[in-house]
């Protein structure tokens, strides 16, 4: 396309980023929201606006958020901070449903994981084997502030867990 090519690949960019935010605005509030209903947020995160029944707290705290990270003035390092997150959200997803293969064996499961060896998932050890294999291809930087995000979450949920009533 020569050299106006830049016009269209910018204007695609532009959308793919526009489409991110939009993204992490709603899964991001959703999981802030089921968190805080699990008591490990705190309980504002739950509020759910009257008349459009969404997480509004939520999104305000997701998107305040969203525009600190914009501070760090590098769109790359956020973009491979968010990537970073997602790849860590898919390869926990796939280590719990084998750990629930062992542990909670006999509940009833709305889904079938396919390609099995006995009670082992062969699909999800290659899941998981290809989301570490995609964290060790990020820079340094962005695996501490990865997980030092992951560290936040554990200590706000350690910090919920200590707090519960003692039956």
């Amino acid at each position: 396309m020569g050299p106006e090519a830049h016009i269209l690949l910018s204007s695609i960019a532009l959308f793919a980023i526009i489409n991110t935010v939009l993204i992490t605005f709603v899964a991001g509030s959703r999981i802030f929201y089921g968190i805080a209903k699990e008591k490990i947020f705190p309980a504002i995160l739950e509020k759910v606006h009257f008349r459009t029944k969404t997480p509004w707290i939520a999104i305000i705290v997701i998107m305040i958020t969203s525009i600190a990270f914009t501070l760090i003035g590098d769109i790359v390092i956020v973009a491979n901070i968010t990537v970073f997150a997602i790849v860590i959200t898919f390869a926990a997803v796939n280590l719990a449903v084998i750990v629930l293969c062992y542990t909670e064996p006999n509940i009833e499961r709305k889904f079938k994981v396919p390609i099995n060896i006995g009670k082992f998932p062969v699909l999800l050890l290659f899941g998981l084997g290809i989301s570490m294999y995609m964290v060790f291809q990020f820079e340094i930087g962005v695996v501490l502030v990865g997980m030092g995000i992951i560290d936040i979450g554990a200590v706000f949920y350690k910090i919920s867990k200590n707090s519960e009533p003692k039956f």
